[in-house]
């Protein structure tokens, strides 16, 4: 129980995600000072929130850095961090990963379809054998936006219904 305003956020914040392509701040930010209070009073303690934050910025920001992931996506693992601490995060992260590459492509081929992909392919193949860059174009993967909340949202809920049942644990 102690996880539901986490599960409600997920839930949320994917919705929104998948709805408008943004996960908004007014959304994500209250939460993390909200986790931090709870681990303060009730849970494992602060400094097992604060570890989960850290280690959560430590990893997201180079990855938001890098465009591979949008500002609101990377808050809402702050959230998840803060939460869950870093070990349920980890593992947290890398559930999302495994259920977020066929996510994406099956939201990519509905968005594209298989012209999409064969133009993007043709489009690749032409930069490899050119050596000369030719941006993407709209109808095609290259200039795809993708929600990424779902898949991190997933991720998280499968890493907190196997630590709660006891399942299956990545990091101990």
């Amino acid at each position: 129980m102690e996880q539901l305003p986490l599960i409600v956020l997920l839930m949320s914040a994917s919705w929104l995600d998948l709805r408008t392509h943004k996960i908004p701040n007014m959304m994500t930010l209250p939460f993390i000072p909200l986790g931090l209070l709870f681990h303060a009073g009730f849970g494992e303690g602060i400094l097992f929130s604060l570890a989960g934050l850290g280690f959560a910025f430590l990893i997201l920001f180079p990855v938001f850095v890098c465009r591979f992931l949008a500002g609101g996506d990377v808050k809402l693992g702050l959230c998840i961090g803060t939460f869950l601490g870093w070990q349920l995060f980890l593992e947290s992260l890398l559930y999302g990963l495994i259920i977020g590459l066929p996510l994406v492509l099956l939201y990519a081929w509905k968005e594209v379809g298989w012209s999409g992909f064969k133009q993007t392919f043709m489009r690749y193949g032409f930069i490899l054998g050119s050596r000369k860059y030719l941006s993407p174009v709209a109808g095609e993967l290259g200039g795809l936006k993708v929600p990424y909340g779902p898949a991190l949202a997933l991720g998280a809920g499968l890493a907190m219904a196997l630590h709660h049942f006891g399942l299956f644990r990545l990091v101990s």
